[in-house]
């Protein structure tokens, strides 16, 4: 990868909007574009969530959807909470950086050029890690025939990647975050948006089975905020190191995905419990491995200069 020279360059500033589009739904998104981002993409989200949970409930036609579609209820749920966000992220990038700005998201969303190195680790890093600290705490290897499982998980990963995390990640990574990153630490960015990220995948409760209570959609909440305040800073991470690439950071989400499922790469290849109870562990071993080599791009600074650059 090409490095970005160390030069002092002005903070980046989205071009002033004309006056005839300074008042209305564009003139507000321009003031609050994150307010606008999670009101709207949230608002959307539920709202198409909602629609599915009625025909999921019977009450409205097409309950069978997710048959003919051959996917779980959560994940057509998951689906449809994308469909809502990633049109809200575009919205918000419209308004506030113009077709400039939409032009640089898409660059992003399509950047592959960012070295081997970085393929090397994002495919095969988490589940590498995962497998070896399982098996050093009690698990046991499975055999396995490697052709069928490479053929399969890859098949699984591009999917992921293609229908939901590209779009997923252009949305959180891509706007909400890279904007915080202007003004805050990385790291206390990327916990802060677990937040709306825990907010947007509550509603899957409602499509797993069992009863939906209080008490359960708190716990959904408590349990997706921890997991994104883990998975995150590894996006993070890898978002400044691999050239502000959302194409790695969405292939990251996919990967760990693919590692954490119980049809996924770990599960595959090592029988017994440890699998799950190292995830985490093995999340923020990556996080620091990653991290170390890339600490001086890491700064707020360093944003600055991938958004004038």
């Amino acid at each position: 990868m090409k490095p970005v020279p160390s030069v002092r360059l002005p903070e980046w500033s989205p071009p002033p909007a004309s006056p005839l589009l300074r008042g209305g739904l564009r003139g507000i998104t321009a003031r609050r574009p994150l307010v606008t981002f999670v009101v709207m993409g949230l608002s959307l989200a539920y709202a198409l969530m909602l629609a599915w949970g009625l025909a999921y409930r019977g009450v409205i036609p097409g309950g069978s959807l997710a048959d003919r579609l051959d996917v779980a209820p959560d994940e057509l749920a998951g689906l449809l909470s994308v469909c809502g966000l990633f049109p809200s992220a575009v919205f918000v990038v419209w308004a506030t950086e113009g077709r400039d700005g939409l032009a640089r998201l898409a660059r992003r969303m399509t950047r592959w050029r960012v070295g081997f190195g970085w393929w090397l680790v994002v495919l095969t890093g988490l589940p590498t890690i995962t497998t070896v600290l399982a098996l050093a705490l009690g698990d046991s290897w499975r055999p396995v025939a490697p052709l069928p499982l490479f053929v399969s998980q890859l098949g699984y990963l591009a999917i992921n990647l293609a229908v939901i995390n590209l779009w997923e990640e252009a949305a959180w990574s891509g706007l909400f975050m890279t904007r915080l990153e202007r003004r805050h630490n990385v790291y206390a960015v990327a916990v802060f948006s677990a937040v709306p990220f825990a907010l947007a995948h509550v509603p899957l409760e409602f499509f797993v089975g069992g009863r939906v209570t209080v008490g359960t959609l708190v716990t959904a909440f408590i349990s997706y905020f921890i997991l994104a305040a883990l998975v995150r800073p590894m996006l993070a991470t890898v978002m400044r190191g691999a050239a502000d690439s959302l194409l790695l950071v969405a292939l990251t989400h996919s990967v760990f995905n693919r590692t954490n499922n119980d049809n996924g790469i770990v599960a595959n290849l090592v029988s017994g419990d440890m699998r799950l109870a190292v995830m985490p562990l093995a999340v923020i071993l990556l996080t620091v491995v990653i991290a170390i080599p890339i600490r001086r791009r890491l700064g707020r600074g360093y944003r600055l200069q991938l958004d004038a650059a």
